[in-house]
């Protein structure tokens, strides 16, 4: 009895699904580290939610999204241009 033997499935290379939508799970923590960073002080809640409102603002979608998700990709950038973060080309 001859085997039929299985050819390899052609592996399709796509661009990942790529989501710009910040959780309000990680939102709230950013808030809370930021405040803890500042001390508790009177107010400082609400104004640091002002500060990320108007930091959203200023960007082009007008989103806190936009603003978190640009300060990650900001912030992931300057370590990969540090000295010793780059790979040598």
């Amino acid at each position: 009895m001859k085997e039929k033997k299985k050819l390899p499935q052609v592996v399709r290379v796509t661009d990942p699904k790529v989501s710009r939508e910040i959780g309000d799970e990680l939102v709230n923590a950013v808030i809370t580290a930021a405040v803890w960073s500042e001390g508790q002080k009177p107010g400082i809640w609400q104004k640091m939610i002002e500060a990320l409102n108007r930091g959203g603002a200023k960007t082009e979608e007008g989103t806190v999204n936009a603003f978190l998700f640009r300060a990650m990709v900001d912030r992931l950038l300057e370590e990969f241009h540090s000295p010793g973060g780059a790979p040598a080309k």
